[in-house]
């Protein structure tokens, strides 16, 4: 009764719910970005720091992606909760995208979005098992990320980093 006190549907839960996963997730990806000096640096720090929780016992997939899949009706409030995060998300790696100076950087960040999602669905079909294909989650962001470079100065700034 308590719960229904404060949320007086499962509706209302699921959103609340996935609102305060979409600021966990954006605390989480400003944290694990922050030091990196550029753009391509900070794409390739996410994706970093998405391995390894994708690789942890703490993770269990994604939470938008989760409950899209539970409540696949496009018009469902939780499903376009759900699908705000995924664009926001998008958004940001094309802003990052057109930073790096990539070529087509909309395509760079479905790509991107794509491997994100992937790796969560590595993460919730495979857990913490060391032959979870997410282990290498990094390695193919930076390729895709080298494949969308336009000039030299996009994989420069890798190399002047390391």
């Amino acid at each position: 009764m308590t719960l229904y006190r404060h949320f007086p549907s499962k509706d209302e839960l699921i959103v609340a719910f996935l609102r305060h996963k979409d600021r966990e997730f954006w605390e989480y990806f400003e944290q694990s970005t922050k030091d990196a000096p550029t753009a391509r640096a900070k794409l390739l720090a996410f994706f970093e720091a998405l391995q390894q929780y994708v690789l942890s016992p703490a993770c269990y997939g994604c939470p938008f992606i989760n409950v899209a899949s539970e409540y696949p009706e496009v018009e469902y409030v939780g499903h376009q909760v759900a699908l705000e995060h995924k664009q926001s998300v998008r958004v940001r790696f094309t802003q990052l995208a057109q930073e790096a100076g990539t070529r087509r950087p909309e395509a760079l960040a479905n790509a991107l979005l794509l491997l994100m999602d992937g790796a969560y669905m590595a993460a919730r079909m495979y857990g913490a098992a060391p032959s979870n294909p997410a282990s290498t989650v990094v390695e193919a962001a930076r390729q895709v990320i080298d494949a969308h470079c336009e000039a030299q100065e996009c994989a420069a700034g890798e190399k002047e980093q390391h």
